[in-house]
């Protein structure tokens, strides 16, 4: 008699079996090489930029004391060196306490079409992603561990990557294409407007104030 009454109260399978489906389920701070994209973008080939204009984005220490950039000609780097020399990094980097950065992302899908495939039909399917990696972009930054560490787990990292990479602190001179360039001082481009403002950047400010803000979303 309980049994039957237990049985008439209790859940039933398929709802149990529906709230365990229902429960959102995420992986965090996992390894992830591919970006969140809603919509795969096939890419073209393209080439490795040569930067000429002196540019320096990428190419400074920006959080660790140590990391390793490319030295060699610009190439493309696939999600599966990088995640081999990632692997390399997270084992020695957890040995001796450090912090690790990464600082390329693997933005390119690569389309393969199959060999002695008729021109047309537009291109081939996805494979795999990659990222493009100009002359001394760095790749890697490490921080919490001694030089002579830091250097040897850096170095075991590039024998896995393509290319000839080189190890660099702080104090080494800033690589901007094949050459080196020294560290110009940074302007402050929004400073700078507001000495002598625009017409449409005074517009903007006089919009922030006590003024006009109360009437702002009118209609």
């Amino acid at each position: 008699m309980f049994s039957s009454i237990s049985k008439i109260f209790s859940p039933s399978t398929a709802f149990s079996s529906l709230k365990k489906v229902a429960q959102p389920s995420a992986k965090r701070f996992g390894h992830e090489l591919a970006p969140r994209y809603k919509q795969l973008m096939k890419k073209q080939k393209g080439r490795v930029t040569v930067r000429t204009g002196g540019s320096t984005k990428g190419n400074t220490l920006q959080f660790g004391t140590y990391g390793v950039r490319l030295k060699s000609e610009g190439l493309r780097i696939t999600a599966a060196q990088l995640h081999a020399a990632d692997n390399v990094l997270v084992r020695f980097v957890k040995k001796h306490n450090g912090t690790l950065w990464k600082r390329l992302c693997t933005n390119i899908a690569i389309c393969i079409k199959g060999n002695a495939t008729r021109m047309g039909k537009g291109k081939g399917p996805f494979d795999h992603w990659a990222a493009r990696v100009p002359t001394g972009k760095i790749a890697f930054e490490v921080d919490g561990m001694h030089r002579h560490a830091a250097k040897d787990t850096l170095r075991r990292a590039c024998e896995k990557l393509p290319g000839i990479w080189e190890f660099i602190d702080k104090d080494t001179p800033i690589r901007a294409g094949f050459g080196h360039v020294e560290e110009t001082e940074k302007i402050n481009y929004l400073e700078k407007i507001k000495e002598e403002p625009t017409k449409k950047f005074a517009n903007l400010l006089k919009s922030k104030t006590d003024e006009y803000a109360k009437f702002t979303g009118r209609k």
